[in-house]
């Protein structure tokens, strides 16, 4: 999906209207005519100076470059021709600028343009610690869409790839801690019984490891474990099996867990090759 600011086309169009109201005094000063010294009426389009200063013309110059960039990107063929054409042969009368105008504006008719809230607009294309881009880069993807789903008001969808990314975490903890099951592999295993087998084992390690690494490791695990057991309890099994559909305050919930998730294992974990 292409990110396009409102304000691009609001300055495209101060821009333009900046240039014709220009263009148009110009034409209006060199329609008038004065006396010549033979005495013959002279218009001021023979004697005049340059139409636009020499830094006028640059920023006009700018001004069509970079509209014809945006044009194409969105698809505007028409309007980003006219655009490419005016940097080569610079328009001159106000007249070629409303031309421009009016193919600009009929070919934005064609085009649908989706609204992102700003308080929602953080959560479009996420950039997410390194950390975790490194250590977990499929889930990473999953968290992306998850925020490209929220940001566009798809909020079940949002929920459903936060649960993606969080089941590839979960699984990388299950393994890390030595979960197993003796009829399935862990990747088979229901959330809840990786769960239940995760908080034995921590319980176990604060008997078994030295004090040092069991506060730096329980600390770590737990942390984990906090947010697993939100997963499970809160949305990943009604997700799943389509049972309820979630506005953009549960889904925002979802989606924050999520991260903070992966901001705790990736300080420790990271997900197998695939």
């Amino acid at each position: 999906m292409l990110r396009i600011h409102a304000y691009d086309y609001v300055f495209f169009g101060t821009d333009l209207v900046w240039l014709r109201e220009k263009l148009e005094a110009i034409e209006h000063r060199w329609s008038m005519t004065t006396p010549g010294e033979d005495g013959t009426a002279t218009t001021l389009l023979e004697t005049a100076p340059e139409a636009l200063s020499a830094e006028q013309q640059e920023f006009s110059r700018q001004a069509f470059e970079t509209l014809g960039k945006r044009c194409r990107e969105v698809g505007l063929p028409v309007t980003a021709a006219l655009a490419e054409r005016a940097i080569e042969i610079p328009p001159k009368t106000a007249a070629e600028i409303d031309a421009l105008i009016a193919a600009f504006a009929a070919e934005l008719k064609s085009l649908l343009f989706l609204f992102v809230p700003n308080h929602l607009a953080k959560f479009y294309e996420l950039t997410l610690q390194n950390e975790i881009a490194m250590a977990f880069p499929h889930a990473s993807k999953e968290i992306v869409a998850a925020g490209n789903c929220l940001a566009s008001g798809l909020f079940t969808a949002s929920v459903f790839h936060s649960m993606r990314a969080a089941e590839i975490g979960v699984r990388v903890l299950g393994a890390e801690l030595g979960v197993s099951f003796p009829d399935k592999p862990l990747e088979l295993a229901e959330w809840q019984q990786i769960l239940d087998q995760s908080e034995s084992k921590i319980k176990a390690m604060k008997a078994l490891q030295p004090k040092q690494r069991r506060d730096e490791e329980l600390n770590f695990y737990s942390q984990a474990a906090v947010q697993f057991t939100y997963f499970k309890d809160a949305w990943r099994v009604r997700v799943a099996h389509a049972r309820e559909t979630y506005d953009e305050n549960p889904a925002t919930r979802v989606l924050n867990h999520t991260i903070e998730f992966f901001e705790v294992l990736s300080t420790r974990l990271k997900e197998p090759s695939i």
